[in-house]
């Protein structure tokens, strides 16, 4: 029985989160080196674990196919990939698996938020102890200051210290306040 070859590649590049764009190169030779000339098409495989199980799997009946874009996939996961050729051959021939490929999609990162106002008009200081961080109360702005969406430290945002009305001595380079 003669078998096919295929190698797939994880194509680099811009992709979009949620989607894997793989590639190849189609066969031209069955294993035992006789030529291949009854390609019929491709079968994408994918699974969350490595070295398979691959559950999922997408039909490429077209033999002059080189590229194959898997949409749909989840932010923040990890997907395996794996391919196969097949013949036109009565029965149909599938190649073993080709080497497998990896990607994570990213998790979807927010846009920062715009427009952001002091809703308690405390600020803090920020202190890094160990492995956390502690604020300390240093003053208070007006109600309605604006924050600078940008910079954030554990859920709070950087207000200008020019409008901050110091407790006392300790005025910091940079104070947050919570906003929203």
């Amino acid at each position: 029985m003669k078998r096919l070859l295929l190698l797939l590649y994880l194509l680099p590049g811009i992709l979009f989160a949620g989607e894997a764009t793989l590639t190849w190169t189609a066969p031209t030779q069955n294993t035992d080196g006789s030529p291949l000339t009854d390609l019929a098409g491709f079968k994408i495989y994918l699974g969350q674990v490595q070295g398979g199980p691959y559950p999922v799997s997408v039909d490429i009946a077209d033999p002059t196919a080189t590229t194959f874009t898997v949409p749909g996939l989840t932010e923040g996961l990890t997907y395996y990939f794996v391919s196969t050729a097949y013949n036109s051959a009565s029965p149909v021939q599938e190649s073993d698996f080709s080497n497998e490929v990896t990607k994570l999609i990213p998790p979807l990162v927010p846009a920062p938020p715009t427009m952001l106002t002091v809703q308690n008009l405390l600020v803090w200081d920020i202190l890094k102890e160990d492995d956390h961080f502690k604020f300390l109360g240093v003053g208070t702005v007006p109600g309605g200051t604006a924050c600078d969406p940008t910079q954030t430290v554990n859920g709070r945002y950087v207000v200008p210290n020019d409008l901050v009305e110091w407790f006392g001595n300790v005025q910091p380079p940079v104070v947050v306040a919570d906003c929203s």
